[in-house]
């Protein structure tokens, strides 16, 4: 196990020889559509207010400029990966630079582990119903280290991501994965984490990552044969009960578990739309909810202060 930077001859050669590598996930179709859609607009408004073929000269440079925009953010995408496994290595990218040139200046910021330093690969899985019985899917990748390196590992991670005091507020970009924003806060402002550390164990959350996990996992197996695949991890997360109508409103209700819940929802990413349902079952506003919501993480993260220093 050792830390190298992303731009280091032998990472350059692994990502470009793997045949497995999670890579940043562009809306190609949503940029391409929205580009179009924008040049026909503007076209039609030329041709209504001037002429037609002013709306044709003016309308075909901004289509090409807006398509080559949409072209230059699929390309950067394929530069910005979490996680290659290449000749029974792995290398996982533990954060990025929103600036680019500070790659150039700055820390290490690839953890490069052999195929003995990992004990197991797996999914965790939650499924997540937030209101009717369709559910939402959350997927992290979870890396377990060897027992022998469980400790080199959380050493070499640790001066780069710094556990917050829980009561304190963190404000943090939305690009940032969610299950991390209330736990972590970053060294330096330009860095977005990309992997957490949960008690030495590896974790990537798999939104923003292509292709699909399960697809990784087995591009993984032929490029690592040594790497155990693990079962996957499943759980549940119900907040159906708390939009139930009772004849009887409490006012302290949601109750301590249900408040629980309502931040393990907003954790994980669903606190616009836990926020929308609160405000529509207690009939107050959306900013109130969400206000409520923020006074229940900290309720949560106060109490688990506590009980840590008990």
């Amino acid at each position: 196990m050792k830390l190298v930077r992303s731009d280091s001859p032998e990472v350059v050669r692994s990502i470009a020889s793997s045949g497995a590598r999670a890579i940043w996930k562009p809306y190609k179709l949503f940029l391409a559509c929205a580009a179009n859609l924008l040049g026909l607009l503007i076209a039609l408004a030329v041709s209504l207010s001037v002429s037609l073929r002013a709306a044709v000269w003016i309308s075909l440079p901004v289509l090409l400029v807006l398509n080559g925009f949409v072209l230059l953010r699929v390309q950067a995408s394929r530069r910005t990966w979490v996680i290659v496994g290449c000749a029974d290595r792995l290398y996982v990218r533990l954060f990025a630079w929103r600036n680019g040139e500070h790659g150039e200046v700055y820390d290490r910021d690839v953890l490069v582990l052999e195929a003995p330093d990992i004990a197991s690969m797996s999914i965790r899985t939650v499924e997540v119903f937030l209101h009717g019985p369709e559910p939402k899917f959350v997927e992290w990748l979870v890396i377990e280290p060897a027992q022998t390196v469980a400790e080199d590992v959380s050493r070499h991670i640790r001066p780069l991501l710094t556990l917050t005091d829980p009561g304190k507020a963190v404000s943090v970009e939305e690009d940032v994965p969610s299950h991390i924003r209330p736990l972590l806060t970053l060294v330096e402002p330009d860095k977005v984490v990309l992997v957490a550390n949960e008690g030495g164990r590896l974790t990537i959350e798999w939104r923003w990552w292509r292709p699909a996990l399960r697809v990784f996992l087995q591009q993984v197996l032929r490029e690592c044969p040594s790497v155990v695949i693990a079962t996957e991890e499943r759980s549940e997360l119900d907040l159906n009960g708390i939009w139930q109508r009772r004849r009887e409103r409490n006012r302290e209700y949601p109750d301590a578990q249900q408040r629980r819940l309502l931040v393990q929802a907003r954790r994980l990413g669903f606190g616009c739309k836990c926020a929308l349902l609160l405000g529509r079952y207690k009939q107050i506003s959306f900013q109130r909810a969400a206000a409520y919501l923020a006074e229940y993480e900290q309720e949560e993260a106060g109490t688990s202060q506590f009980t840590v220093q008990q």
